[in-house]
């Protein structure tokens, strides 16, 4: 629903007389990001792309939204372009560096390599990012943020709980420290392993979030180190195992873990899975990830053989996508 309320904002923009240029550029990159958040969760179930309400209108497939989040962003891009120099509104601090008309479309085209790698589309992936190289090449975290604070219709960062409180609403799974290398700065400095374990409803951990240190500190929405990953993939899809290697070896070499020899065919997209699940966590991908290489039978199971009350077996727990609300 949230997605969707901004959808209508960006409709009403674009299809007013009175945007211009660099508005509808915004508003239609900005549709097409809430598309890309809806179809993470419901991926094969599609999504809507009539904005008029009418739920008697079939939902669309993945295909057809994937085919609606490129239009859009190719379309925003167009109009980020006829902009000029500045844009008539000011945007919040999350896009400081990325809040002129040329510079956010830094992040559309961000957002269409992503779309790209998803389906495995190379070419179109290479061509935006070789459009944002200097955003690519920057340090790791420089990129566009949600951010929150305590002001009238705004919130604050839902994600952020005291690691050390008796109950937490967010626990780490237990493999993302036992399938990590040792000395990853991606696992110490983001996790915390707590003296007690907190056992909720067939799951167990004793592992904490520490990514956040306060309830207004901004989340990524797009970084750097995010187009490094895209990029290692796109070698990784045209077979230049080689230069996938170098970018994984720098994202390495920062978190202070020993550079990969040998990446092939055999094991390059574990590889790229392994550096996106540590360098990228809690930033939304891995699901979509393990998806996109079907991979998802892969993912832990907490809740095997577990039985009810009456001694009858409780399906395993494996919901990879999510239905289409009843609403719909």
């Amino acid at each position: 629903a949230a997605n969707y309320k901004v959808i209508k904002n960006c409709q009403t923009i674009i299809n007013s007389a009175d945007a211009d240029a660099g508005a509808i550029g915004f508003a239609q990159t900005v549709q097409a990001y809430c598309l890309m958040r809806i179809l993470n969760l419901t991926d094969t179930n599609g999504a809507r792309t009539n904005y008029d309400g009418v739920t008697a209108t079939p939902i669309a497939t993945k295909a057809e939204t994937l085919a609606e989040i490129e239009s859009l962003l190719d379309a925003g891009s167009t109009s980020l372009a006829a902009a000029g120099s500045a844009f008539s509104f000011t945007l919040s601090s999350g896009f400081d560096g990325f809040n002129t008309p040329s510079t956010f479309d830094h992040f559309n085209r961000g957002l269409r390599a992503r779309a790209a790698v998803l389906q495995d589309d190379w070419s179109a992936a290479q061509t935006a990012l070789t459009a944002i190289a200097d955003w690519m090449n920057a340090d790791a975290n420089v990129g566009v943020y949600h951010v929150f604070s305590s002001g009238a219709n705004d919130g604050d960062n839902q994600m952020y709980e005291d690691p050390n409180a008796a109950t937490l609403k967010l626990m780490v799974h237990p493999t993302f420290l036992t399938d990590a290398d040792s000395g990853d700065a991606r696992v110490t400095n983001n996790i915390l392993v707590r003296e007690n374990t907190v056992t909720y409803d067939g799951l167990v951990s004793n592992l904490a979030p520490t990514l956040y240190f306060g309830s207004y500190d901004p989340v990524p929405i797009m970084r750097s180190e995010e187009l490094k990953l895209l990029q290692a993939e796109v070698y990784v899809g045209n077979g230049n195992y080689s230069a996938a290697e170098g970018i994984l070896n720098t994202i390495r070499t920062a978190a202070g873990v020993a550079d990969y020899t040998g990446t092939n065919a055999s094991n390059a997209v574990d590889r790229i899975l392994h550096e996106k699940r540590y360098s990228l966590f809690l930033e939304g991908h891995r699901l979509t990830d393990m998806r996109h290489y079907n991979k998802t039978s892969e993912l832990p199971l907490d809740r095997v053989g577990l039985v009810d009350a009456d001694g009858n077996a409780i399906a395993d727990d494996t919901v990879v996508t999510f239905p289409i609300p009843e609403g719909e």
